[in-house]
């Protein structure tokens, strides 16, 4: 989840005009803080409330804004130097309209001049389009979910996706997409709960992917030590955002008892982990190249940090899993193979542990 910071600002507003009422957006950042602040401390009514008042406050200001400049914009003086920014903001320096030139400067040293194509225009537009608040509506889906009332939240999310084109962070919206998907899973709408996680992955990478686990899966049907290897040496996935997906995925598959989809999106998941710590790994050790599972996980021991992110990324977990899943779909030579590498080499202690309980059930069985 992505951490909130909780900031509490006290401050006055002098209204002295249009826009100091509504400068630098303090009002409505204030009010989102203290919803965040309220929500944090358990206080929902307070955080609902603040949330709902930062919406309010948020879509004030960009009304301002866009009024403030469209009037100054329209004058002959103004319209006679084009549409380039700099010209524009020439122009009103010699018409002394600080405001109007704050609120430009507020956005071209955000998102840089060629952003706008350094164009008036565009910046304006733009503006136009900042009047939703969706870090505040996903709140408020967080505040009514906390609540049972999950019509409500669901409502809210979409919102929040609806607007997620404007998220200051826009990885954020891969928060929505999973909140959404439990969401589903909570009300028991689990075609629903699949459709949202789909829509973490990306429902441009469909294709891709089930072409990507359709050849995994028939090297897995290999069976045997060399299979494990190949998985690992050709195939290669980056869509690291989508790491829960594929494992929750794998599960929701399973479940239903499409087998083939639970053991491809379980490899997805295992590539997309181990594809992120093998180049992470390249870059430091220049003269690393991958040959075996077993010699990776032997340099592995080298990075603690890159072990830690595998274990809050559920990433040795999701090694067993595929274990479990390809031994129970009959692919018990490849499973055996890959827990003997875990059962030495796994990093994480419990996953360790848990492969070498495997392998003893296995030669029970």
């Amino acid at each position: 989840m992505i951490k909130r910071s909780v900031i509490i600002c006290f401050f006055s507003i002098l209204a002295v005009n249009v826009f100091s009422q509504v400068n630098i957006g303090t009002k409505y950042n204030k009010a989102y803080r203290d919803a965040v602040y309220y929500y944090d401390i358990k206080e929902y009514g307070k955080a609902l409330k603040n949330a709902e008042d930062a919406i309010l406050f948020k879509k004030q200001q960009i009304q301002a804004e866009v009024k403030r400049l469209e009037s100054s914009l329209e004058s002959r003086e103004v319209k006679s130097v084009g549409i380039n920014i700099d010209k524009v903001i020439a122009k009103l320096e010699e018409r002394g309209e600080k405001d109007c030139i704050e609120i430009i400067n507020s956005y071209v040293k955000k998102y840089g001049k060629n952003y706008f194509e350094n164009s008036i225009t565009r910046v304006v537009e733009f503006i136009k389009l900042q009047d939703k608040f969706p870090e505040a509506e996903k709140l408020i889906g967080d505040i009514y979910r906390l609540e049972g009332e999950y019509t409500f939240a669901d409502n809210y999310y979409r919102k929040a996706l609806e607007h997620s084109s404007i998220l200051d962070i826009p990885d954020a919206k891969y928060e929505i997409l999973y909140t959404m998907a439990e969401l589903s899973r909570l009300t028991g709408d689990r075609p629903k709960m699949e459709q949202r996680l789909l829509e973490v992955t990306g429902k441009q990478n469909v294709q891709r992917n089930n072409l990507l686990i359709n050849r995994m899966n028939n090297t897995i049907k290999g069976n045997n030590l060399n299979a494990v290897n190949k998985l690992f040496e050709l195939y290669r996935a980056d869509d690291y955002y989508s790491l829960s997906a594929y494992s929750l995925l794998s599960d929701y598959y399973e479940e239903e008892g499409y087998m083939d989809k639970a053991i491809g999106y379980s490899a997805l998941a295992v590539v997309t982990g181990f594809s992120k710590m093998d180049s992470i790994i390249s870059k430091r050790n220049l003269s690393y190249k991958y040959t075996t599972v077993d010699a990776f996980f032997e340099e592995l021991q080298n990075y603690e940090d890159i072990i830690q992110w595998g274990t809050e990324n559920n990433v040795w977990k999701s090694y067993n899993r595929l274990c479990t899943l390809c031994e129970k779909a009959g692919y018990k030579q490849f499973s055996l193979e890959l827990l003997k590498i875990l059962a030495k080499k796994s990093p994480e202690t419990y996953w360790q542990k848990e492969a070498v309980l495997k392998i003893d059930s296995m030669s029970i069985n």
